[in-house]
């Protein structure tokens, strides 16, 4: 096998495999990690960075991720009001609210799945945007970003607080009131 079939296989593999390992953060009950959420936050913030610098010159792309950006925010919080947290003898953990990140993760692999095989065929690509220049795709990684990045820090807030009990859930405002369904 050649280097040049070697290197599509690595990287679609490499892209399964943390596909596969971002579904299944959103699965059962996960151990808080702060650092892992810090890491998280850093790399985000990179990305984001990254991303904005480089769509300077298009504003349907600046717009399109700074949307995704807001409404992912929104949906972070949303997510972290339904995440159930406990703390026991064996240490702290959350219970992340399966839909809202298996359907997010799901939607950002459909539309990269999609763009890739559009842009593959050049006879339907004629009209659509060329790569990395749709704004609805640049929403999407917007939205993914901004939900993991306030869903991160949330965990992280959460990991830091003192002396909380039992199964709690992070409210909106950060508060560590009871979730109506924690409630016997």
């Amino acid at each position: 096998m050649s280097s040049a079939h070697f290197v599509p296989i690595l990287l679609v593999g490499l892209f399964v495999w943390s596909i596969y390992r971002r579904v299944r953060r959103n699965i059962g009950r996960q151990k808080l990690h702060p650092r892992r959420a810090v890491t998280s936050i850093a790399i985000l913030s990179l990305v984001s960075v990254l991303i904005v610098g480089t769509s300077l010159q298009n504003t349907h792309l600046l717009l399109g991720f700074g949307g995704g950006l807001l409404l992912g925010a929104l949906l972070g919080f949303v997510g972290l009001r339904l995440t159930r947290f406990e703390t026991t003898e064996a240490g702290r953990f959350y219970t992340p609210n399966t839909p809202v990140g298996v359907v997010l993760s799901l939607v950002l692999v459909g539309r990269m799945a999609y763009r890739y095989m559009v842009l593959r065929n050049v006879s339907t690509a004629t009209n659509h945007p060329p790569p990395m220049q749709s704004p609805l795709t640049f929403f999407i990684i917007g939205l993914t970003a901004g939900y993991y990045f306030v869903y991160q820090a949330g965990l992280f807030i959460h990991s830091r607080g003192h002396g909380v009990s039992g199964q709690t859930s992070l409210g909106l405002a950060g508060s560590n009131l009871d979730s109506p369904r924690d409630r016997s």
